[in-house]
């Protein structure tokens, strides 16, 4: 079906009853009288009663689609509301988060330029603290430090022809969105926060450590058999990709692997010695990724000086692998709180 000009907004619904109203508040604010505005409410099999606030919205706004399937998980709704898709930019929300007042007029803003993708900056935001603010690429200039995120974006929708979400699996935005990045020829980054993530609710997928923290590994795998089967991983993508295994690998999948492992050194140690050789395999000189050494100002900040040999040692032998970790879980503390 052909797409008209216009921007369609996915939001898949799944026990948000507490969250909803504030979500879809902000959406309805954020359109104001803008026209060419499509909102997809994903109704997943939800149990409580956030399906019937989500239609009740629609019942009461004409460009406002309430669905309902049964649960199949949020990257099954996500594909499934890409097939109700009306305009030619779609971008997605999660039902427990919010967006800013000028959302779509920014976006609008964006669109005159025809980019196949826009990025825009958001606040990370937890109970009793300040909200953090996340800029949505580490390097403005390159494409592949785009955060993995799929909801601090909007996509030409044509690109999800080709490009669906895993469906069953954990950190779906990471398997999904760096295979779009070989679709994308222009893009246009939004330097201000359009966005808000609830980032410690309760019950959330990524706030619960269980083994499918597990998933980014087959999430980067599958990125990386994409870009071999099309004769594609070299230049940009072979550096970018390598970026994002050791950033996200032996970064923020460490921490979370100490906190399944339960500071359970051995365990912890065997984990991240298998991730060093991944890491290996698939980037033999990874430690002169140039956006490794471009985004210093992020790594410094975490791990200190030499951040790349602090990197190199998580994994290598046991000792370099206790001493590595004591000072960074110390240097990080408040970030871990």
């Amino acid at each position: 079906m052909q797409k008209t000009n216009g921007v369609s907004l996915i939001i898949p619904i799944y026990n948000v009853e507490d969250y909803i109203d504030e979500c879809l508040q902000s959406v309805i604010e954020s359109m104001g009288s803008l026209p060419n505005i499509q909102v997809i409410l994903v109704d997943d099999g939800t149990p409580d009663d956030s399906g019937k606030i989500a239609q009740r919205y629609a019942n009461d706004h004409s460009n406002l689609l309430y669905l309902k399937k049964e649960n199949g998980g949020l990257s099954d709704a996500r594909n499934y509301g890409l097939e109700f898709v009306q305009h030619n930019y779609v971008g997605f929300l999660d039902s427990d988060d919010w967006i800013h007042k000028s959302f779509f007029e920014k976006i609008f803003e964006a669109l005159e330029k025809n980019p196949d993708m826009v990025i825009y900056d958001y606040l990370n935001v937890k109970k009793n603290s300040e909200p953090e603010a996340v800029n949505g690429m580490d390097i403005p200039e390159i494409l592949w430090t785009v955060q993995a995120s799929a909801w601090n974006k909007v996509y030409k929708t044509s690109m999800f022809e080709q490009i669906k979400f895993p469906k069953g699996k954990v950190f779906e935005d990471v398997g999904t969105v760096y295979k779009l990045l070989y679709f994308v020829e222009d893009y246009v980054y939004i330097n201000e926060f359009l966005y808000n993530y609830r980032q410690d609710r309760e019950g959330s997928i990524l706030s619960t450590i269980s083994l499918s923290i597990n998933d980014i590994y087959s999430a980067l795998e599958d990125t990386h058999r994409f870009y071999s089967a099309r004769e594609a991983l070299s230049g940009e993508h072979e550096i970018g990709l390598a970026y994002q295994y050791v950033k996200l690998l032996c970064w923020s999948n460490m921490y979370r692997q100490l906190q399944y492992f339960n500071y359970n050194f051995l365990g912890f140690h065997r984990k991240m010695k298998e991730t060093r050789q991944l890491v290996y395999e698939r980037f033999p000189d990874w430690k002169q990724n140039e956006y490794l050494k471009q985004n210093g100002t992020f790594f410094k900040e975490r791990l200190g000086e030499r951040y790349i040999r602090k990197l190199d040692r998580i994994g290598k032998s046991p000792l370099s692998t206790f001493r590595t970790t004591v000072f960074l879980v110390t240097k990080n503390r408040k970030k871990l709180s």
